[in-house]
């Protein structure tokens, strides 16, 4: 069963975010797809059935929050590589990744923002 059907993700600027959107959710499998409305919508395919959808939402007043939207990996090798892609395409307040015993033993993350300042993490525990 899915948990999560869709995020609908808020960006003052979708040109400015795409980049850096279209390396990252390619490498966990995403496919991206601009909007007539300006937004761009990544979707993962499994058995030719929409799976996962992140949705980039145009919205020009958008401030980013506190909030954070954390990826899963499948191992500390796995986030080491996808924060690294996270890092060459353009991630701000880019933290490596290290373990974090404060939230959870294990847990390994590597913590940082998108182009608009929307937080973002990848997480192996």
């Amino acid at each position: 069963m899915m948990v999560f059907d869709h995020v609908d993700l808020r960006v003052a600027d979708v040109e400015r975010c795409r980049a850096f959107y279209d390396a990252l959710l390619r490498a966990f499998g995403f496919r991206g797809k601009a909007q007539p409305d300006g937004a761009r919508v990544y979707y993962r395919l499994e058995d030719r059935v929409v799976r996962e959808a992140i949705a980039l939402i145009p919205d020009a007043g958008h401030r980013p929050n506190a909030t954070r939207l954390a990826f899963c990996a499948a191992s500390p090798a796995e986030v080491d590589r996808l924060a690294a892609i996270a890092e060459r395409a353009g991630a701000r307040a880019y933290e490596p990744p290290a373990p974090c015993p404060e939230i959870a033993d294990p847990y390994y993350a590597s913590f940082f923002e998108d182009p608009d300042g929307n937080r973002l993490e990848i997480v192996c525990r």
